[in-house]
């Protein structure tokens, strides 16, 4: 199953930069040690309080009642809140190498994948390969880098 997607990556160049992720992808993440974090950096960065009092309420009730968020009405919401947040807070080094990190993960997987290597679609799985790569191009000099979505 990864081989079919590794192959779909490889075909469209466009998409490598770019993470698409579906609703259900997503929905799973929405559990309440992750809405716990979120809630804990908005209000260390004080951005809880430019949220609406609705929106300050749902991500308090789903974090109080919910273990895993499964209804997708609720993670519709929940997603649009947590971007809301995600686009007034700072990315950490972490997010900042992954998301770096995964699409240089993508076309060395399919540069190997093309010479033959047969493992190499379980590269862009690797977080730890991902995460080298991302932090690699950070620490890289301006001159020397490239985009990686380029």
């Amino acid at each position: 199953m990864q081989w079919k997607w590794i192959s779909k990556a490889c075909d469209t160049p466009n998409n490598l930069g770019k993470q698409n992720l579906g609703l259900p992808n997503e929905a799973q993440l929405l559990t309440r040690q992750f809405l716990e974090r979120i809630r804990k950096r908005a209000i260390r960065f004080r951005i809880w309080f430019k949220l609406d009092r609705l929106e300050r309420a749902a991500i308090d009730l789903t974090i109080k009642v919910v273990e895993r968020v499964k209804n997708s009405t609720l993670a519709q919401v929940i997603l649009r809140i947590v971007n809301k947040i995600h686009q007034w807070l700072k990315p950490t080094l972490k997010e900042r190498a992954l998301s770096i990190g995964r699409p240089l993960a993508i076309k060395i997987a399919c540069l190997a994948q093309k010479w033959g290597n047969q493992k190499a679609s379980t590269w862009i799985n690797d977080l730890g390969f991902i995460f080298y790569l991302g932090v690699s191009w950070l620490n890289t000099s301006i001159i020397y880098r490239h985009m990686p979505s380029e």
